[in-house]
């Protein structure tokens, strides 16, 4: 069955490696991305993975099971001192840890390696109901990122790049975020395919697979920039629904 969905799991740290233990074992992919937040500010990680719709239940059952709420103490001001006079802060007690799940309908989905490409569908994916704008997430091995990245700016496609890791071995990879209109998701994924073939092709890599997620945008806007003729059309504002 082909990868439909897009689950994003932020996990506190103390849960992370029961987690993934868990979701590997039950033989889910999953990639690391490193994260902060929370009324704490504690270290947490999100957790991506590619999912059939039917493994969806699944993986938020093994969630439940290994990441669990904690009671943790914090002060409820600064301390701050002055001369004679004595402070005392009550700590207040607060809930944390736990996960938050989001999971996302994917409209395309790319396997790219030296031998196979594999392509799924959702239902209705070209129809009136996607949106203009979409955001392609490709996660891609950490030795071909770079020149991935200066494939697409050199086509003139805006980029982000995450550092990540996957799996329980903490595989080295990258996270690219890539923002483009409807109609140029296949020119930048056929670009991010042709350089990862070509470069495959006469340099060794642990693990060349690269995976790549195709999600409708609801609302795109580029704040800050002046309207141009190369960009006019990407700075509006994304309709709700077609």
């Amino acid at each position: 069955m082909g990868i439909q969905s897009v689950m994003l799991a932020i996990v506190q740290h103390e849960d992370v490696e029961a987690a993934m233990r868990a979701l590997v074992g039950a033989g889910l992919k999953v990639t690391c991305i490193s994260s902060i937040g929370g009324f704490l500010r504690a270290g947490n990680v999100t957790l991506l993975l590619g999912l059939a719709r039917a493994d969806v239940p699944t993986a938020i059952q093994l969630l439940s099971k290994h990441c669990r709420k904690r009671t943790a103490y914090v002060n409820a001001e600064p301390f701050v001192p002055t001369v004679g006079i004595t402070h005392f802060i009550t700590p207040v007690e607060v809930q944390v840890g736990g996960a938050t799940v989001f999971v996302l309908p994917i409209e395309q989905f790319v396997r790219i390696d030296e031998q196979r490409k594999e392509f799924a569908f959702e239902p209705n994916a070209r129809g009136a109901n996607t949106m203009d704008m979409k955001l392609i997430l490709a996660i891609v091995p950490e030795e071909l990122a770079n020149g991935i990245m200066d494939t697409l700016i050199e086509a003139k496609y805006s980029a982000t790049l995450i550092s990540t890791t996957g799996g329980l071995l903490r595989k080295g990879n990258a996270t690219l975020l890539i923002g483009v209109q409807a109609g140029k998701a296949d020119d930048a994924i056929q670009r991010i395919e042709r350089y990862c073939v070509d470069t495959l092709a006469t340099q060794t890599v642990a693990d060349p697979a690269t995976s790549i997620f195709v999600l409708d945008v609801e609302r795109y806007e580029s704040i800050g920039m002046e309207p141009t003729p190369a960009n006019a059309t990407e700075i509006k504002s994304m309709p709700a629904s077609a």
